[in-house]
């Protein structure tokens, strides 16, 4: 894929430049749910090979097909970038499932459809003067233990596994050998959010940079910290001379007043100030840049807003005052944190409300609900029985297993028949007419937080 604009941007010492030497901030979204879904970003439960495999059952393969089609067509297109655009923006991320690319039954061997996709967006980006990080949200083997990879709720299976981290290092010399001289792409997002107990082999995996610049010497490498891009104690110190590298910084607790005190500890500027510096250390150390490819906030409660807005105004400047990059997650979903939100009203919400219910009351997604459900204190006993039958074990980290084991793992793939039930019985024309739900002209955007970034962005 060629562009006649041999722009491309590049790193020179703390900076991201341009062929003119001119510093380039990137400000922007990521693009997630759509060639990556995410479970709260539409509303269903689990991962979405399940959901997938759930809604072809109900369905058949070909209707399917088509479900999941009209939902790619509608989810992302022109008008979303353009309104990214119009906020002041110059960047999108797009989240990317190796499925897309490449069938576990078929390694090694790529799928055009997922690159035509994908070099759709990119147009569309090219002709805005909007720069593209491509990011491997999920990868072969799972990089951590997440739905947001792809992963049952189960264990991390990609590091110290060759088999996957060959499929992994190959995708990303299929991706190099078709975007080297596409200057809209700023650069390769190698692995998002990655998990590993042996930091070693993340590094092992990094050694990629080494296989992609074999074939492209132009594009930025985008290297994520350890436990979900939070630490990066470990990594080796930087080894190429066009890499940026990336923390993601959400605020916690996502639930709290600001300014306020919360837990007896003060929640305010100097403590987003303290946290930024803490998870940016190895990049202040090494003189490098920074991106912080993903931060947002949680507007699931609508008497927190204006504390969420607060907050998300802040950040932006303390990450701006560093002179570094960043991407809000997430553009787009049903309400949770996106700057575009899906109507209320739409069919696709009113379809899925009631099991979209129970999935919140169940938790099955125990990072994103944050509202009290009773089934909490029911984990919770399981968690304080277990350490009181086995008191080495940390009741802390236990109920955190339990959360993503039982709740987003065994429990939402029970409700994940439920989900596709809804869908039972349609024809093409009402699974088009739903999945317009999601197209940018008929969703709302989040009116508060489109004042912050005109602010900031604009002047």
């Amino acid at each position: 894929m060629e562009s006649e604009d041999t722009n491309f941007l590049h790193v020179h010492g703390e900076k991201i430049v341009n062929d003119r030497d001119e510093a380039v901030f990137l400000r922007g979204f990521c693009l997630g749910g759509w060639m990556n879904m995410e479970n709260f970003i539409t509303g269903y439960p689990g991962h979405e090979s399940g959901l997938r495999a759930a809604v072809a059952l109900v369905l058949g393969d070909e209707k399917a097909h088509f479900f999941f089609e009209r939902f790619l067509n509608y989810f992302i297109q022109k008008d979303d970038l353009q309104f990214i655009k119009n906020l002041g923006c110059n960047l999108t991320r797009i989240a990317l499932n190796y499925h897309h690319f490449e069938s576990d039954d078929q390694p090694f061997e790529y799928k055009a459809e997922g690159f035509a996709l994908l070099n759709k967006v990119i147009g569309w980006a090219r002709d805005l003067q909007l720069y593209v990080i491509l990011d491997l949200h999920a990868v072969q083997g799972w990089q951590n233990r997440g739905w947001h990879c792809d992963n049952s709720g189960g264990e991390p299976r990609f590091f110290g596994q060759k088999a996957f981290e060959d499929r992994a290092v190959a995708l990303w010399q299929e991706f190099a050998r078709r975007y080297r001289d596409e200057a809209t792409v700023a650069g390769y997002n190698v692995m998002n959010e990655p998990d590993t107990d042996e930091v070693t082999w993340l590094n092992h995996y990094y050694r990629v940079t080494q296989t992609i610049r074999a074939i492209d010497t132009r594009h930025i490498i985008f290297l994520e910290g350890n436990r979900c891009s939070q630490q990066f104690d470990g990594l080796d110190s930087p080894f190429d001379l066009n890499t940026v590298y990336s923390s993601h910084n959400y605020v916690e607790p996502m639930d709290g007043i600001y300014p306020g005190v919360v837990n007896g500890e003060a929640f305010n500027r100097a403590r987003l100030e303290r946290d930024y510096r803490e998870r940016a250390s190895f990049m202040l150390h090494h003189k490098v840049p920074n991106w912080v490819g993903e931060f947002g906030c949680l507007y699931e409660n609508p008497a927190l807003t204006g504390s969420n807005l607060r907050v998300m105004s802040d950040m932006i400047n303390i990450i701006e005052g560093h002179g570094h990059h960043w991407s809000i997650w997430t553009y787009k979903d049903i309400g949770m944190m996106g700057v575009v939100l899906v109507d209320p009203e739409s069919e696709w919400m009113q379809r899925t409300r009631r099991v979209r219910q129970l999935k919140s009351r169940l938790r099955c997604d125990s990072w994103i609900e944050r509202q009290t459900q009773p089934i909490d204190a029911l984990v919770r006993q399981i968690a304080e029985y277990t350490a009181e039958m086995i008191p080495s074990t940390s009741e802390s980290e236990l109920l955190s297993k339990l959360n993503y084991g039982l709740q987003d793992g065994i429990l939402a793939q029970v409700l994940l028949p439920v989900y596709a039930e809804q869908f039972r019985g349609m024809n093409e024309t009402e699974i088009d007419g739903m999945m317009q739900s999601f197209a940018f002209k008929n969703c709302v955007p989040r009116a508060g937080l489109v004042r912050v970034l005109q602010m900031k962005l604009q002047g």
